[in-house]
């Protein structure tokens, strides 16, 4: 990798006590959509409050393109009105007039990204692929889902990676994630990244093929690996005199991903019937947003294994190239933890219960969202089923803050889940009528993978 010419001149420049790098996860989204109140609540914000870190963390000065929650309140359900508003936002973003500061943003995890563009995808780039996308929209007498994806995702990034769009200095622009962190040297690095290289596609389009049921013929299990073998000598080769801590989080179980469950909810939707499953793979599963996609459990099991299989891999080969150096490897276990909280498959014993005055007002679970006048379920994740809540994050923040405490002889206490019930708009105010929009949403899901 070539640094950018002037690379010294912001060599430490702010140095922080911790940044974050990766995808969406720690980017905040949630129900394919991003604000300043998502990324208040993401789960690299949690984390650092929890443990007294500073974080200068990105401040949306609006929404990215659409806000889907509100779009489901309101019942918009049609592409034209979505389009119209699209534009509107994007013109915002495009016209506005860079600040010089902050120079840089703490957290730089992009939404969309997989393992390559943490070492190749720059602010500049994304300004230049945002600029041509708006352009094609603009031009086109349709409403071209793939052109507003793109532009969706590299307003993100470009908003992320380079905030003052060049005019403080023209470098940053030039900068991706991991240069940042080899221009700032932080003593710790978060980071979260691999569920675009087939998690997410499975998860939520139930995207697959038997190659992909083997680690051994997985490309996107294997390049896991690979990218994982290159992170390490990144930072063994240009941090290894000044980061202290990578802590490195793994994919989570696919089997315990809220889109995926049986075909007919009424099936297995009460408790009864899954805390008898008593953890065992239901007889089928399918996507639950999205066109329904079956999925065997043998499909099932042997994608568990897949990811499980990448993550021990993963670690291994990070571990093996920062073996010379004083960097301390933190593995966050994402895997197992999530076991705790799969109420899919062993009832509502594992639920999150969120209580006022004693009296139960919500059971939050990793069931498929749905909500109307007289039920609600789900809540581990938003409306797409894939991108956490604010509990969802709290969930993994916590597991962050486990691992932190462990490494560095901390006590930090861990966040309080039916808490964070109160900065979640979604869950104390759920659209009643979601299942209306969800061919909407269908319809814009595979453009956003």
């Amino acid at each position: 990798m070539i640094l950018p010419p002037n690379h010294l001149a912001l060599k430490g420049s702010l140095r922080p006590p911790v940044m974050a790098i990766g995808d969406s996860m720690f980017n905040g989204v949630r129900s394919l959509t991003i604000h300043d109140e998502l990324a208040a609540v993401s789960p690299v914000q949690q984390f650092a409050e929890a443990v007294g870190l500073p974080l200068a963390r990105p401040v949306y000065p609006r929404v990215v393109l659409f806000d889907l929650e509100e779009m489901a309140r309101e019942g918009i359900t049609s592409l034209f009105t979505l389009q119209s508003s699209v534009m509107k936002n994007a013109k915002a973003w495009l016209s506005a007039k860079p600040k010089a500061k902050p120079l840089f943003h703490d957290n730089i995890a992009c939404a969309g990204a997989d393992w390559s563009d943490l070492f190749d995808r720059r602010g500049g780039d994304a300004r230049a692929e945002a600029l041509a996308a708006h352009a094609q929209l603009q031009a086109s007498n349709n409403f071209e889902l793939g052109a507003a994806a793109r532009l969706w995702f590299s307003i993100n990034d470009a908003f992320l990676l380079d905030p003052n769009g060049g005019t403080a200095f023209a470098e940053t622009a030039q900068l991706s994630q991991l240069d940042q962190v080899a221009s700032r040297l932080p003593e710790r690095l978060l980071i979260n990244i691999g569920s675009n290289e087939g998690l997410f596609r499975f998860g939520m389009l139930g995207a697959y093929d038997n190659t992909d049921l083997d680690f051994a013929t997985c490309a996107g299990a294997r390049e896991i690996v690979r990218q994982a073998r290159r992170l390490g000598q990144f930072l063994a080769a240009h941090v290894r005199n000044d980061l202290k801590f990578v802590y490195f989080n793994t994919l989570i179980r696919p089997r315990a991903v809220p889109n995926l469950a049986p075909y007919q909810d009424q099936d297995f939707m009460a408790n009864a019937t899954r805390k008898a499953l008593a953890g065992k793979y239901y007889s089928e599963y399918s996507t639950k947003v999205a066109l329904r996609a079956p999925i065997t459990p043998k499909a099932m099991k042997a994608y568990d294994q897949v990811i499980k299989t990448a993550n021990d891999e993963a670690v291994k080969a990070i571990a093996a190239e920062l073996a010379g150096t004083p960097i301390k490897l933190v593995p966050v276990d994402l895997y197992t933890a999530i076991e705790q909280h799969d109420s899919k498959h062993h009832g509502d014993s594992r639920a999150i219960e969120v209580k006022k005055a004693g009296k139960l007002v919500k059971r939050i679970t990793n069931l498929p969202f749905a909500s109307s006048v007289l039920k609600f379920q789900g809540g581990i994740a938003g409306l797409d089923n894939m991108h956490p809540s604010a509990i969802g994050y709290a969930a993994i923040a916590n597991e962050m803050v486990r691992a932190y405490n462990a490494a560095e002889g901390a006590s930090a206490a861990f966040i309080d889940l039916p808490a964070m019930y109160r900065k979640d708009s979604l869950l104390k105010s759920p659209p009643k009528s979601w299942e209306p929009l969800n061919s909407l949403v269908s319809t814009l899901v595979p453009f956003f993978m």
